[in-house]
Formats: C-alpha cells, structure tokens, sequence
C-alpha cells in the first residue's frame, strides 16, 4: 500500500509541476485503485490477481436505518 501512495503522490507533484495533465492523473489513481482491490480480493482468494473487478453498491428502496 505505500508503494501506491507513493506513485500517487508523485503522479500529482508532477502535476503540480506542469509535466502530467490531470487527464494522466485520473487514469494513473483508477489504475492504482484497481490494482489495490485485486490485491486485497486476492489475497481472500476470491479473485486471481489477474482478474477483472467491479465494486458497488447494492440499490434499496429501503432507507439505510431499515436495512440495519
């Protein structure tokens, strides 16, 4: 996890900097965000590190307080 931090982190000094548009920083944190969620479903087994994931949310008529 710190080694994403880290290119993370320097993704948006060089943007700071004028050298990677904001359109390269998007992609490069929702490459990383991918790549952390394989690691953590990985690592539970469910998924290969290859594998494709999707995260979301289940939708409810329900207001949140009723499904608790």
């Amino acid at each position: 996890m710190a080694s994403v931090e880290l290119e993370l982190a320097a993704v948006w000094q060089g943007h700071e900097r004028g050298v990677v548009t904001r359109d390269e920083v998007d992609r490069r944190r929702e490459e990383l965000e991918r790549l952390l969620w394989r690691r953590v479903l990985g690592r539970l087994g469910k998924v290969t590190p290859d594998a494709s994931v999707y995260v979301g949310f289940a939708i409810s008529e329900q207001p949140a307080q009723e499904l608790a």
